[in-house]
């Protein structure tokens, strides 16, 4: 339990420094954005980079728990409401991320800068709230 906790406490640590860091980044306008290229290749890592740390959080929670892993990562989140660690009405609704997430990942399709730009501000808000949540389950 120990390591395990630990290891999920230092992926928080490093959420939250990028959750501050594109917080430093939020201000720019929908224009600075994409006529922006180093600012926009910015803020799509760091969107990648919280929702990955999120992912590797859910699926060691899960085998904490001894679940089997999830089936998707859009899943993991559902896997953990279901294992009394996330509302489920919150897991519903971050759950989307993972899909933003493949998108930026493996360019599936042409990404859609204002979707991208308008996830901002839920992404911090939402895994600000995903952060809280972990950090009392797992005591800190």
């Amino acid at each position: 339990m120990g390591d395990t906790f630990q290891v999920i406490q230092e992926k928080l640590i490093r959420m939250v420094e990028h959750i501050n860091e594109l917080k430093q980044l939020s201000a720019c306008t929908y224009e600075e954005y994409v006529n922006d290229i180093k600012l926009k290749y910015a803020i799509e890592r760091l969107l990648q980079l919280i929702v990955d740390l999120a992912l590797d959080i859910n699926n060691m929670i899960l085998a904490y728990l001894k679940r089997p892993p999830a089936s998707d990562y859009f899943n993991s989140f559902i896997d953990l409401s279901e294992a009394g660690v996330l509302d489920v009405d919150f897991a519903v609704k971050i759950a989307p991320a993972s899909g933003l997430r493949n998108r930026l990942v493996h360019q599936y399709e042409k990404i859609d800068d204002k979707i991208v730009y308008n996830s901002v501000k839920m992404t911090i808000e939402d895994f600000s709230k995903y952060v809280d949540i972990i950090s009392r389950y797992i005591g800190v």
